[in-house]
């Protein structure tokens, strides 16, 4: 089964498709990073998946269901919004009492082992609570019912250093490790780039690349060169320095930069990509925002 199916979906605000005809497929078990440019609609795309959106067409499964205008998703999915909103007059733990009745599959053991790994505490009121708090808040109203889906908008979001570290490298890695698929958005891909299997690009309303992240970590290439006369830039790679006669491309997989040599490039060299690096490579490859 595959948790998300989406296919030809569109949405428009006041005239601006922001998604448009829109599809992907995301494989059970799978940590995905969805990449885009501010306003290429990633959370309008979360909003439809949890049906608080609904699209002007197309097709939405989640979890094998339509999505149908129920909300019914909602209580089989752990999401963690940008920015957490919780009711001013509850505590940590009141509110997590509250989620409790709404969760079939609430586990309050696990909920209190996250509190305690988050260092969050119950007795903290909500009202005036800090943007970190109401983001360990959120993660643990996400994951106490242990959702095999997992939809992550900017997750670590106002969290400290040794606490983004925790979610990063601990939550993030055991979730991926036991087979639950996550989607996970946030400017931060880099710092999850060896816990990521794809990576989705979000550009012009669609999905327009989807790449393994482990050719990414492996075979992105910088490639220096100086072009000859005959030397045009193919498909698939990203312009980093053009301005002088020696000028540098980012290559994203080994097709790629075959493809780049044999353009023309000569007295190439190559080193490897940071995470970050590819990252801004997909991003230029695939253009932005309109």
């Amino acid at each position: 089964m595959n948790p998300i199916i989406l296919e030809s979906v569109t949405r428009t605000f006041e005239g601006r498709r922001v998604l448009d005809g829109l599809s992907a497929r995301a494989g059970e078990g799978k940590v995905i990073g969805l990449l885009g440019r501010n306003g290429e609609g990633k959370t309008t795309l979360f909003k439809i998946l949890l049906d608080l959106l609904a699209p002007d067409s197309g097709r939405v499964e989640v979890l094998g269901a339509r999505v149908s205008g129920d909300g019914a998703v909602r209580r089989r999915v752990g999401y963690v919004p940008e920015r957490p909103a919780f009711h001013d007059f509850l505590t940590v733990g009141e509110a997590l009492a509250l989620r409790a009745r709404l969760f079939d599959g609430w586990d309050a053991a696990r909920a209190e082992a996250l509190c305690r790994r988050l260092a969050l505490d119950p007795e903290t009121r909500v009202a005036g609570a800090s943007k970190g708090t109401l983001g360990k808040l959120a993660w643990v109203c996400a994951a106490a019912h242990d959702p095999s889906l997992y939809l992550l908008d900017e997750p670590t979001s106002g969290l400290d250093a040794l606490v983004r570290e925790e979610v990063l490298a601990g939550l993030v890695s055991e979730l991926g490790e036991a087979g639950k698929t996550v989607l996970i958005a946030s400017h931060r891909l880099d710092e999850l780039s060896g816990l990521l299997d794809e990576v989705w690009v979000l550009a012009g309303g669609k999905i327009a690349g989807i790449y393994d992240a482990e050719t990414l970590r492996t075979e992105a290439r910088r490639v220096t060169g100086r072009p000859g006369p005959n030397f045009a830039a193919p498909d698939g790679v990203a312009a980093l320095e053009t301005a002088g006669p020696v000028g540098a491309w980012a290559a994203l997989d080994a097709a790629a930069r075959g493809r780049l040599l044999a353009g023309g490039l000569e007295a190439a060299a190559e080193e490897p990509l940071t995470m970050a690096e590819a990252l801004k490579a997909l991003l230029a490859v695939h253009g932005g925002s309109r």
